[in-house]
């Protein structure tokens, strides 16, 4: 019995210590930031998901005017939203607004340990290359999201139609009455 007791103690202990791992600090998040050219790669990022945005852009003014083509003053119109969309992308990523944002998250999620291997990773020559090509998975994400987007949109606006239709029925069927 003493043997299953200290058996017990020793995996209490054991357990103990995985449960408490050292949170990260500061200086490390900064360090993995900084080894990840976070700042860059956000900037790099929103260049590569321009021609997303300019795509964006045309396609809600195609919705708003119903039109498969624009005529040149709405092609400006266009241009102009995705001036609009890319600026405001850029403000959203500015590094200053969102290093404490990435601060706060990686020491709340990582400990000391996975921030250390992250940083050992992304300090290698394989994760550089990786990191270099995380703006074109980005680019090649938004291409697909976007297009489901356009098509979700499309039936949204197809569903609010019909239910407008039934609306405007049961408001004649009540003033009928």
């Amino acid at each position: 019995m003493k043997i299953f007791q200290h058996l017990l103690l020793a995996s209490a202990c054991i357990s103990t210590n995985f449960a408490f791992a050292a949170p990260a600090s500061d200086q490390q998040v900064q360090q993995l930031l900084k080894v990840m050219n976070i700042d860059e790669l956000l900037q790099e990022t929103i260049q590569q998901i321009r021609p997303q945005l300019d795509q964006q852009a045309y396609q809600i003014i195609q919705m708003t005017v119903k039109k498969d083509q624009l005529n040149p003053q709405e092609q400006i119109v266009a241009n102009e939203l995705a001036d609009k969309m890319y600026e405001q992308s850029k403000k959203t990523v500015a590094w200053d607004q969102i290093k404490p944002i990435y601060l706060k998250i990686y020491k709340d999620i990582y400990s000391a340990e996975e921030v250390q291997a992250q940083i050992d990773f992304y300090s290698s020559a394989i994760g550089q290359s990786i990191l270099k090509k995380t703006p074109q998975v980005a680019q090649e994400t938004m291409k697909v999201m976007n297009s489901q987007l356009i098509k979700s949109v499309q039936t949204a606006s197809e569903d609010f139609k019909e239910v407008t239709k039934k609306l405007d029925a049961l408001k004649k069927a009540a003033n009928t009455q």
